[in-house]
Parts: structure tokens; C-alpha cells; sequence
């Protein structure tokens, strides 16, 4: 695979294969994010190239409102750096239609097991929940980029 790579070129291809929903994960570009749309996939993943690995990079939630434009309509999935329910709400805000997480469920997982995993879960929604309360919003859908504001 490595000697082989895929390109945008192949992305026809590959939805010809399955009508299972194909996902392009790693967009962090507007481009990116129109040409996935064009080659007819699903959904659009944005996040880092494994932040473990690249950690130079532009913070994948900067790059998410620009992808949710570019999206037009389509699904926008983020993840990349979600440590917090904090988080969570700050990406949904900025448009992003599902959050996922990483390390942190790793890290309950690796403490407690599956109970460890149910805690941290628990425990990420909890802050969700507070963080909107706090912040005077009562749904999800009252999280909007309008809501955010730029701190340096």
C-alpha cells in the first residue's frame, strides 16, 4: 500500500466498490473537503494525520469551521485533541455534526477496563452537560460558531 498510495483520482473507484458509507478521514482543508464531496462520499472526517506523528501541524479545530463550509450540507465528523467535554462542545459549536475520541477512552481502558471506559465516557458527557448550563445553552442545536468567541 505504501509504494501504491491512493490519490483523489481513485476516490471514484473505491465508492464504485461498496454502497456501505465511505467516510474521507484527515480533512483539514477546504479543498480537501470539496473534492471528498465530489468524488461522492458520505461523510467528511475532519482530523489531524495522527497528531502522535505529525505534531507541527495547523490544530485540527481550527482548520473545522472552513471544512464545514466547504462540506455544504454533508456530514462533518472531528476529532483530533478532544480531551474534555469542553472540547466536545467547542467543535459541535464550530459545526461539527459528531465528536470522537481517542486517548482518553484509552487511557480508562487502560486504568479500569471496561468500567474505566464507561467512567471516562460518563465522565466527558457530564462535562458537555455543565459546560452548556454554564454557558446558558439548553440544546445542541443553540451551539453555534456565533457562540464562540477567540481567546489569545
Amino acid at each position: 500500500m505504501l509504494g501504491n498510495p491512493l490519490t483523489w483520482d481513485d476516490l471514484p473507484w473505491l465508492r464504485s466498490l461498496t454502497d456501505l458509507p465511505l467516510i474521507a478521514k484527515g480533512i483539514c482543508h477546504p479543498d480537501d473537503a470539496r473534492r471528498a464531496k465530489d468524488g461522492g462520499v458520505d461523510a467528511i472526517y475532519c482530523s489531524n494525520h495522527g497528531g502522535r506523528q505529525a505534531n507541527g501541524g495547523i490544530p485540527a479545530i481550527d482548520c473545522l469551521p472552513a471544512v464545514v463550509d466547504a462540506a455544504d450540507g454533508l456530514p462533518v465528523w472531528f476529532d483530533s485533541g478532544i480531551r474534555s467535554g469542553t472540547d466536545i462542545v467547542k467543535a459541535l459549536a464550530l459545526g461539527a455534526d459528531a465528536v470522537a475520541i481517542g486517548r482518553p477512552y484509552v487511557y480508562g481502558l487502560a486504568l479500569g477496563g471496561v468500567d474505566g471506559i464507561v467512567h471516562v465516557l460518563r465522565s466527558l458527557l457530564a462535562e458537555a452537560d455543565v459546560t452548556m448550563a454554564v454557558d446558558g445553552y439548553r440544546s445542541l442545536k443553540e451551539l453555534t460558531p456565533e457562540a464562540m468567541r477567540r481567546v489569545t
